[in-house]
């Protein structure tokens, strides 16, 4: 108990301190949080706290695993997809068709393995967002960009779901039975919270009368978490990582309730003040410093590198067509390319599966760090260009 106690001081430390220290060095929190993780483990062997006194760690970082990917889903903006032109909807969906299309080229033409597919094709807006909350973009140009990387998030998971399912059970009849299940499960998901929603809407002051004080502001955390568990319970029973049920949970919770600023800036704040870096710095567990002398997982980790901007570069030429400057291509291409929550996760369910080894693990980590470290100042670089010549 007391070798556990002391590791939760450790983490619980680096936790603290790490916001703080991460902006002197122009680091993000997550990749600082990774780093972190790195030399923590390496300390912790030191000192000989084994991997048997990480078990609390690890529920704690699947919790936060769990919360970092139903928020992934609930940061989609329904609103602002829906009330897109026909043109831009044709845009956006060319840039995500292509970026995968291009990937699973390169992966034919290098011979690589098919789930390199979903690690260069990977788009998401988690660390995005608080990039481009730095840049003073274009709203138009900006918010092309966030629901494209919000789009090519939802068919980034969705794919490593359908990929899952196919590692379980093949390409035959148990596959479509169990995405059939998915299906029916998600629309009775969906009915059960609009159900809630109308019971909010015509019942305030009834459903008030029964959150009191304290619980009051408590209970929609309570509720959102009881839910995101119910589906992760589901896709587990169906064989698939509950982690990706949590994902779609998000996913539905945000399509039926718009209004989620409120709930959302809650669970953020319980999420990456708390659970969250467990994940981050767990994930550093599993990188050893060694391996930053190993020359085939740096060679393999750059070449990724290389081929994860190139596919986002040649994907973005289709933002030419809603009049984006030469620049501002070049820029979308730059922050398209640090998916740094979808890499991790890609990365850490097929370790997990048992697709990956720890050299794939280790390569894949490392192109997370190299990317979500220089490619956001490139973009805004970029941006900075585009405002100097216009």
């Amino acid at each position: 108990m007391e070798k556990h106690i002391l590791t939760l001081i450790f983490i619980t430390l680096g936790i603290f301190v790490i916001p703080f220290i991460a902006p002197i060095v122009r680091l993000p929190v997550a990749v600082g949080e990774l780093i972190y993780g790195v030399f923590l483990f390496y300390f912790l062997k030191k000192i000989h706290l084994f991997e048997e006194t990480f078990q609390l760690i690890d529920f704690l970082s699947f919790l936060g695993f769990s919360l970092l990917m139903f928020l992934a889903g609930l940061e989609i903006d329904w609103n602002k997809l829906e009330v897109l032109e026909r043109k831009e909807k044709v845009v956006i969906s060319a840039v995500v068709v292509s970026n995968f299309l291009i990937s699973f080229l390169v992966a034919l033409a290098l011979n690589l393995p098919l789930e390199t597919v979903l690690l260069f094709g990977s788009l998401g807006i988690g660390l995005m967002l608080s990039v481009v909350r730095e840049m003073e973009i274009p709203p138009k140009v900006l918010q092309t960009i966030l629901i494209t990387g919000s789009l090519g998030e939802i068919t980034t998971l969705l794919g490593l779901t359908l990929y899952d399912l196919y590692l379980s059970f093949g390409f035959g009849k148990k596959f479509f039975t169990y995405i059939g299940l998915i299906v029916l499960f998600g629309v009775f998901f969906v009915f059960l919270l609009k159900f809630l929603k109308l019971l909010v809407w015509y019942f305030p002051e009834k459903i008030a009368a029964l959150i009191e004080g304290e619980n009051k502001a408590a209970v929609d955390i309570r509720a959102i978490f009881a839910l995101m568990l119910t589906f992760m319970a589901f896709t587990s029973i169906l064989h698939i990582e509950p982690i990706l049920g949590a994902f779609i949970a998000g996913v539905l919770f945000g399509f039926i309730f718009r209004e989620k600023e409120s709930v959302e800036h809650k669970l953020t704040a319980f999420g990456y003040g708390f659970l969250i870096p467990f994940f981050f710095i767990q994930v550093g567990f599993s990188f050893q410093p060694s391996y930053l002398t190993d020359v085939a997982i740096l060679k393999t980790a750059f070449l990724f590198l290389v081929i994860l901007f190139g596919v986002k570069l040649v994907s973005s030429f289709w933002l030419f067509f809603l009049g984006f400057s030469f620049r501002q291509v070049i820029m979308s291409a730059f922050l398209f390319s640090f998916p740094f929550t979808i890499l991790i996760a890609v990365a850490k369910i097929l370790y997990e599966k048992g697709v990956w080894n720890d050299f794939q693990l280790a390569s894949t980590i490392l192109l997370t760090v190299i990317s979500a470290i220089i490619f956001p100042p490139f973009s805004k670089v970029f941006l900075k260009e585009e405002r100097e010549n216009p």
